[in-house]
């Protein structure tokens, strides 16, 4: 698949699979060995996770010209192991594509699964359920010579009821270390214009960019969405969208 024109042209490529040998960072040698064949493969590479699709590894060098930026994922698809290639001008051009990208490898399917468009728009039958979404993070500090000096945790989970008439609610949880909040509440969904937004009786909305909505391996359905804080760059979309969850229905 080509994304772009003329000399910034970006190819992204899957090749046929190879037999997996159980150990991932093996495997993506192979794999490298026999895609790329030109280079020596990159060091170090990197786990590859998605609540999506396939994990595996991944890795990225420049060619020796500088030409190129050379990205290859290996996805661990049980006894396979499927090589998907990247080549863009440069990384800069890579970043700016991650979103179209990661869309693209996350709906990879080994046979007989099927791979299954993404959609960026949604109606509201789409969203009846319950979605869950959460996050957590924790800090270790030390002093200047090394020694422990405590931690910081903070977590957050929230999830939102969706009905077929558009009505929601929704209830939110967070710890920062031993404080913990709580909260909750309902009202109306709103869909237009590229947007989600959830206005509660007191008119407290909540608006967010509808970036995607892909099938997961688990027959789960995945909505990327942005709070309308941010623009909807690639970016932005790395680094601040969030994932909401409803499982297989």
């Amino acid at each position: 698949m080509g994304l772009g024109s003329g000399e910034s042209t970006s190819v992204i490529a899957v090749f046929t699979p190879l037999k997996s040998s159980g150990n991932a960072e093996a495997d993506f040698t192979a794999a490298w060995t026999q895609v790329v064949r030109s280079m020596p493969p990159p060091e170090p590479i990197y786990d590859h996770t998605s609540p999506v699709g396939y994990s595996g590894r991944y890795g990225s060098v420049y060619t020796p010209d500088g030409s190129h930026y050379v990205h290859l994922y290996l996805l661990e698809a049980g006894s396979s192991a499927i090589p998907v290639l990247v080549v863009t001008v440069d990384r800069r051009t890579f970043n700016d594509l991650q979103s179209a990208i990661s869309l693209f490898v996350e709906g990879v399917r080994r046979a007989p699964l099927r791979a299954e468009p993404v959609k960026t728009t949604v109606a509201l039958a789409d969203l009846v359920g319950e979605w869950r979404s959460g996050g957590e993070s924790s800090v270790n500090y030390v002093t200047s010579s090394g020694a422990y000096a405590g931690s910081s945790t903070v977590a957050h989970s929230s999830s939102y009821v969706i009905a077929s008439d558009g009505s929601f609610t929704y209830h939110f949880a967070g710890v920062t270390n031993r404080q913990t909040v709580r909260g909750q509440g309902s009202g109306q969904v709103e869909l237009g214009e590229g947007f989600l937004t959830f206005r509660e009786a007191q008119d407290r909305v909540n608006r967010y960019h509808i970036i995607s909505s892909q099938t997961a391996l688990s027959g789960a359905t995945i909505l990327t969405l942005l709070g309308d804080a941010y623009e909807p760059t690639p970016a932005n979309i790395g680094f601040y969208g969030e994932k909401w969850i409803r499982e297989r229905q």
